[in-house]
């Protein structure tokens, strides 16, 4: 009884201890430990010492807003880089003109760019993180961050070309050729830069030789040999090229009886 008496006066000793500490001294135990990866904790801290931060101060608390965030998007999975992405949001709005301003709007796209489906599903989170690594750029276009952004619209626009081979490749499984080469040739022209351009240049050819196009696949396989002379793709793609010449002249001959 006594222990119960005691302890919701502990707890009320330790709040009143708590509420003592100075908040940028709460704030440095939170960077702390979100340096340890102990992320919740580090999140519990420095909500809890929001309120007791002025809302003109306009030096620690955009550090304490722009931490909170970066808690939840170093924690990981989709729930936290929703917070994340809200936290970042909600630093540029309230501090637009903060020298990390520009930090804030990488992270709004890193955010997005996180939560991105795999390729075969909708990819319309691709597209807004790529609008926000954007801003980045036009924004705050002497940003060090500039530089990443580009990066990261790059794998955006992978992204959205896989999308895009996988349906290709969908048509070209179910014989669908014509179907095939217009998805294949569409990444080709919007996506100059895709990583797996070789693999794309390697079906599109097929297709167009499923469908008798042989002077466009000569010329897909031609580019694939002359970016790749020694790869693996275009060695195979010279054995089909060759394998379909003489199915063609085998075809031909039985058309002429000789």
């Amino acid at each position: 009884m006594v222990i119960v008496a005691l302890s919701p006066a502990c707890a009320k000793k330790r709040k009143e201890a708590q509420a003592q500490i100075p908040p940028e001294q709460i704030y440095q135990e939170a960077l702390h430990k979100i340096a340890k990866k102990h992320y919740y904790t580090a999140r519990f801290l420095l909500q809890k010492v929001v309120p007791r931060i002025a809302p003109e101060d306009r030096d620690l608390l955009p550090r304490v807003q722009l931490a909170i965030a970066e808690a939840y998007f170093k924690d990981g999975g989709l729930l936290n880089y929703g917070e994340s992405l809200n936290g970042f949001r909600n630093f540029l709005t309230y501090f637009p003109d903060h020298k990390q301003a520009d930090y804030a709007q990488y992270m709004v796209g890193m955010s997005l760019f996180k939560q991105v489906l795999a390729p075969d599903r909708d990819q319309a989170l691709t597209l807004k993180a790529i609008d926000e690594f954007r801003k980045v750029e036009t924004v705050y276009p002497d940003s060090p961050h500039v530089a990443d952004a580009r990066r990261r619209i790059d794998d955006c626009y992978d992204q959205l070309a896989e999308h895009e081979r996988m349906i290709g490749r969908f048509y070209q499984k179910r014989r669908r050729w014509l179907a095939a080469i217009d998805r294949y040739r569409v990444v080709l022209e919007k996506y100059p830069r895709f990583k797996s351009t070789n693999l794309l240049l390697f079906d599109l050819g097929r297709c167009q030789l499923e469908a008798g196009q042989r002077e466009e696949a000569e010329a897909t396989y031609g580019r694939l040999w002359n970016d790749d002379p020694n790869g693996k793709l275009g060695r195979k793609a010279k054995k089909i090229l060759e394998q379909h010449e003489r199915e063609q002249e085998k075809q031909w001959g039985k058309k002429t009886g000789s």
